[in-house]
């Protein structure tokens, strides 16, 4: 079971997480909006879902912990690369296909959240 400061991390970074999702999947696609949302996620994420010690996790949940922590860090920094990607393209056709990544990622980032809220 998380502890209740930890519980509130990964609540705040979903949410987050779920705003970029739906201002990304907007008709009307504004790079600089999208970028400075996903900034807000990224300080997020490293101000208070990196920071998070398995030291105050139930000992019978720390291995699931560290492995799905390990994983929501991998997929932010595949997330970033994506986000650089779509900030150079300049091809529509290219442009829909990283917003499909982007939107794959956030919802596999979404779904790490809510484990982790199921600790």
């Amino acid at each position: 079971m998380l502890i209740p400061s930890q519980r509130q991390s990964y609540q705040d970074f979903q949410h987050v997480l779920d705003d970029l999702h739906k201002s990304i999947q907007k008709h009307e696609l504004d790079k600089t909006e999208i970028q400075e949302r996903f900034q807000a996620v990224k300080q997020l994420f490293q101000a208070r879902i990196l920071t998070l010690n398995p030291d105050e996790v139930n000992q019978e949940h720390v291995s699931a912990w560290q492995s799905r922590q390990t994983e929501i860090h991998r997929q932010m920094r595949l997330l970033e690369t994506d986000m650089l990607m779509l900030q150079a393209a300049r091809n529509s056709a290219t442009v829909q296909s990283r917003v499909a990544i982007i939107c794959d990622r956030l919802n596999t980032l979404i779904q790490y959240c809510s484990a982790m809220l199921q600790l």
